[in-house]
């Protein structure tokens, strides 16, 4: 027992525990937020316009992969391993070439947003949903701008109470003014718009955070010096690396939007609504798990500089732990639905229900995936991971195509489990390996 109470004050105490604990309380107040909108904008929408929200929030995740998270994680690895070096010039270019970057995604994607409708309408029948996604992924790209660059900074810098206040704040200023202009009658357009409002208030707080940020940490560079940078940093220098981290964190992306998207090809909107909040409500729980993922980006580089044999123990570590904090999440999310759904959706959404419990299976294996991402990029292996990847996915989509068609959205809760079990158990069994064989050759 006395050891036991010395491992605990030990975690207690840890940093990376700290600041796990402390981006967990803002992941899960955030959730909150984002599940009490659900429930209101489900209530206000009812299940068909909530079937077009949703339909319409997945189409945005395929059209908006551009402006995904792949190259914010991929910057957040070189700048991670530029900061634990305090080289300035190093982080001012990755910085300046994340803006970069986004800026040139960002005018791609605006291009292909006038396809939006006639896509909308190809596969729903509908081009206002091609419209409603076009919004949904011009909050993205403010989102993933000069905003991603701030998060960035307070991450590598420490500040994980502010980074958790921003995180947090994005996600109740998004969710609340969404759910402000349904309650004024604005329908799914309100909501959308609001997303877009939401991300633009964030944008401005950003700026304000910044300069505040570069006096405390003169490695920074000025918001003018900045922008200097924009225009002199090579693309060609870092492109190589993030390009690959990009394709490989947004095929992530994937997986999570064909679920709903394919869904809605076989099934109705009311149909996709109970599919898209059971899969949402499992998400939700899992959600907190995503703390852990935003500082391994950081941490694994800087273990693989300071100690290889501790960098590969603690994956090992990190993936078992997920495990059990993900199987323990989708029980508790299991247990709840019944009442949650009865007391806060009402009798419309019970249908979702069942999914969730079928979606027991993806959840409490789902946290073994919690460092692959990170490790993957501090290996500088992101090829193998996208080559597995494509591989299950060129399997997968006709499959659960045939599934759902088959199958309703039972078929995509079997297609969900199938996808990501597979890709996650492949990538495990194929780093443990590869890190295996690094540290008994010493290297």
């Amino acid at each position: 027992m006395h050891k036991l109470k010395e491992k605990i004050d030990y975690y207690r105490q840890h940093w990376f525990v700290r600041s796990v604990a402390t981006l967990q309380a803002g992941s899960f107040a955030g959730t909150l937020v984002q599940a009490l909108a659900g429930v209101f904008l489900a209530r206000l929408l009812q299940p068909e316009l909530f079937g077009v929200y949703s339909l319409a929030f997945g189409l945005a995740s395929l059209g908006g992969l551009l402006l995904g998270a792949g190259t914010q994680e991929a910057v957040s690895t070189l700048l991670g391993s530029a900061y634990a070096k305090q080289n300035s010039e190093e982080v001012k270019e990755a910085l300046a070439f994340l803006i970069k970057l986004t800026l040139y995604a960002g005018l791609i994607t605006i291009f292909l947003l006038l396809f939006f409708p006639m896509v909308s309408n190809y596969f729903y029948g509908d081009p206002a949903i091609g419209w409603y996604a076009g919004i949904v992924v011009l909050a993205v790209f403010l989102s993933s701008s000069f905003s991603a660059v701030v998060q960035l900074a307070l991450q590598v810098s420490g500040r994980i109470k502010i980074l958790t206040l921003i995180i947090f704040g994005d996600q109740f200023l998004r969710f609340s003014i969404s759910l402000l202009f349904v309650f004024l009658g604005l329908g799914v357009l309100g909501a959308v718009a609001g997303q877009f409002v939401g991300a633009a208030v964030i944008f401005v707080i950003s700026l304000f955070i910044w300069e505040r940020l570069r006096r405390q940490h003169p490695i920074f560079p000025s918001l003018r010096g900045l922008i200097s940078d924009i225009r002199e940093v090579s693309v060609q220098k870092y492109f190589g690396f993030s390009f690959w981290v990009a394709v490989d964190r947004n095929i992530g992306n994937l997986y999570m939007a064909l679920p709903v998207v394919l869904t809605g090809i076989y099934v109705s909107t009311g149909e996709v609504s109970f599919f898209k909040l059971a899969f949402g409500f499992v998400n939700l729980a899992l959600s907190l798990l995503g703390p852990i993922s935003m500082l391994l980006n950081i941490e694994f580089p800087k273990m693989q500089i300071e100690d290889s044999a501790k960098f590969a123990r603690n994956f090992v570590r990190v993936s078992v732990y997920g495990v059990f904090l993900s199987l323990g999440l989708t029980l508790a999310a299991v247990i709840a639905a019944p009442f949650v759904f009865r007391i806060l959706y009402g009798d419309s959404f019970l249908p979702s229900i069942k999914y969730i419990f079928g979606l027991f299976i993806y959840g409490a294996l789902y946290g073994i995936g919690v460092g692959l991402g990170p490790m993957w990029r501090a290996i500088n292996k992101v090829k193998v991971s996208i080559a597995i990847n494509l591989i299950i996915l060129g399997v997968g989509i006709p499959l659960g195509l045939l599934l759902i068609k088959g199958f309703g959205s039972w078929g995509s809760v079997i297609m969900v489990t199938l996808l990501f079990t597979v890709s996650h158990f492949i990538s495990f069994i194929y780093l443990m390996r590869d890190l295996k064989l690094k540290y008994q050759n010493g290297k």
